[in-house]
């Protein structure tokens, strides 16, 4: 098998303003429906930083620990 993805922006800083809050929103949305959309948006960021249930995967099983991630909860 081959190694795991190292995710170089924290989990759900999905702007990489080093912050996780409602400003990253919009590019986790962007994240989850169009790969290509936010690498061309956020060259500089980590897009497995959407993986937020950490499974290896971008997608809607991510939505929720987002939202958890934004409420503290």
């Amino acid at each position: 098998p081959g190694q795991a993805h190292v995710v170089t922006t924290k989990i759900g800083d999905l702007n990489c303003d080093d912050a996780v809050n409602v400003f990253d929103i919009d590019p986790f949305v962007l994240a989850l429906t169009d790969a290509a959309g936010y690498a061309a948006q956020f060259p500089s960021c980590d897009y497995m930083a959407a993986d937020t249930n950490q499974d290896g995967d971008v997608n809607v099983f991510d939505i929720d620990p987002f939202v958890a991630l934004l409420t503290g909860n």
